[in-house]
């Protein structure tokens, strides 16, 4: 029997259309400037890797190539009812479970390149929260070398600052996206499987603030709101958990730490002191694993909307509550307590801007919490605790996104 054919006509038609319908928007909305690749219609099938700075980048991405890129997605958007039926019928993304390897996404994907089309990752897997790229999973290499094509090296500048993954509201500035590279098997074939990861990650990294060299201001409204998601830690007292945003700062409800946000990205303290989200993001790390360490046990109750996901499915279980604590997690529903313990847990990441995704041998939750409330600090916590002994001693590279 013949397995069922992955690329179709339609793809390519549907995906030229909403590119005319979106290149407007995109324009305005992120000032963007892009080149479309034409000489490379008739060339391939190619394994397309690309920086994650927003949300949309794979719709960014798609500007630039005169064909179909078949993108790996998180399993999460394959529940979403209709909704994951008319992506599935329009563009038919690869499947791959968030936080976990899945071979059968790189089946899928093996599949697609012998049916001649291109396929395209984020090898970070998550958006980065501070400017710079996020861990890139050593399982790129696997694929690679399962695929055995070439690889496009896809880059893009100024996104970052135009919508930051902690951001409530969108910024106007301008941005930009590049091919840099194309590296041919014959090539990478030559390279150790380290050698090749380290090739990569070079090639893939960005630093937002560097990529700045003009700067670039990013104006818009309450340009701070939303920063507490990122920064959860009071720098002056050491506390967590006590920040907010407000207009273009970002103070604490216990003491006069207090942030302005500028529109080139830093953040000015009291003393007139600027920082980028970089070193801020480190000092907040190194701050919680300060708290965690000497405290003996803490407990932090918020509001969420539950939901627990399947497959092929999202069941919504409504309003109700969630308990962070030291050494795991606490889901509070009218009926039940469902009580993980960190060593429990399968994986646990976050998804979009304020979402967690909590993973168990039996069930999978969707948590999603208030618009100012931190996902970052259930991840770092969780990281916290899986470094047992080594946490002090811990290099703070190995922790966050």
């Amino acid at each position: 029997m013949s397995k069922k054919k992955e690329v179709k006509f339609r793809h390519n038609v549907i995906v030229k259309v909403a590119k005319l319908l979106l290149k407007p928007g995109i324009k305005r909305n992120y000032g963007y400037k892009f080149k479309t690749y034409k000489e490379l219609k008739n060339e391939g099938p190619f394994i397309v890797l690309g920086n994650h700075t927003v949300p949309i980048d794979p719709i960014l991405m798609g500007m630039s190539f005169p064909f179909h890129l078949y993108y790996f997605a998180t399993e999460q958007i394959f529940n979403l009812g209709f909704l994951s039926k008319l992506l599935i019928y329009a563009v038919n993304p690869i499947r791959k479970a968030k936080s976990i390897s899945d071979m059968s996404s790189i089946r899928k994907a093996k599949q697609i390149v012998n049916e001649g089309a291109s396929v395209a990752i984020y090898p970070e897997g998550n958006v980065t929260y501070d400017g710079q790229s996020a861990t890139i999973n050593k399982s790129i290499v696997k694929l690679i070398r399962f695929l055995r094509i070439p690889i496009i090296f896809f880059i893009t500048k100024g996104l970052y600052f135009s919508n930051p993954r902690w951001s409530i509201h969108k910024k106007k500035g301008k941005s930009s996206s590049e091919i840099t590279e194309i590296l041919k098997p014959e090539v990478y074939d030559l390279m150790e499987d380290d050698e090749l990861y380290h090739y990569i990650n070079e090639r893939l990294y960005t630093n937002a603030y560097e990529q700045n060299i003009e700067k670039t201001l990013f104006k818009g409204k309450d340009i701070a709101l939303g920063l507490e998601r990122l920064a959860f830690m009071d720098l002056k007292t050491n506390e967590p958990f006590v920040t907010y945003s407000q207009g273009s700062f970002l103070k604490s409800k216990t003491s006069n730490f207090h942030l302005e946000y500028l529109e080139t990205g830093y953040v000015k303290d009291l003393d007139g002191n600027q920082m980028d989200l970089i070193h801020l993001n480190k000092e907040t790390i190194k701050a919680y694993r300060k708290y965690y360490l000497k405290t003996d046990s803490f407990e932090f109750v918020e509001h969420m909307f539950l939901e627990k996901t399947t497959n092929n499915r999202k069941k919504k279980i409504g309003k109700h509550s969630i308990k962070l604590r030291k050494d795991g997690i606490e889901i509070h529903t009218t009926d039940t307590v469902y009580n993980y313990s960190f060593s429990e847990l399968v994986s646990l990441s976050i998804q979009g801007k304020k979402k967690i995704i909590i993973y168990t041998e039996k069930d999978t939750w969707l948590v999603t919490l208030d618009d100012h409330s931190s996902p970052y600090k259930y991840l770092l916590t969780y990281q916290f605790y899986n470094e047992g002994e080594k946490l002090e001693d811990a290099d703070i590279s190995k922790f966050g996104l």
